[in-house]
């Protein structure tokens, strides 16, 4: 079974062919997808993050704990198992409900880039 990991503050010129050289290094990668919206196509630069998916989950394991703040061209990756979105809603919700802050939840760096 495929597992997904989400790599975070990848540089601006990553491409997906080399994450998925630098991936195959741990084990046989099934696919890799660097998000990109309107503004990013317009100037070919990718947003920074993206969904590496492994062929064995056991590869996918030892790929996060290889990689997790691994340093790549100056930049210190966050690498991490993959969630669907539905999770990190509810998490969000679960959080409103108990009463707490979402500043937690909030990486001002995501929506605005200096």
């Amino acid at each position: 079974m495929p597992s997904k990991i989400y790599v975070d503050n990848l540089p601006i010129d990553m491409t997906e062919d080399r994450l998925k050289d630098v991936f195959t290094q741990i084990g046989e990668v099934q696919s890799v997808k660097i998000k990109k919206d309107l503004l990013t196509m317009l100037t070919d630069h990718p947003k920074g993050h993206g969904i590496v998916e492994m062929t064995l989950e056991v590869d996918a394991y030892r790929a996060v704990n290889v990689f997790e703040g691994a340093t790549f061209k100056d930049r210190k990756i966050h690498v991490e198992e993959a969630r669907p979105l539905i999770d990190k809603a509810r998490s969000v919700f679960d959080h409103i409900a108990d009463g707490r802050s979402l500043a937690g939840f909030v990486r001002w760096k995501d929506h605005f880039k200096i």
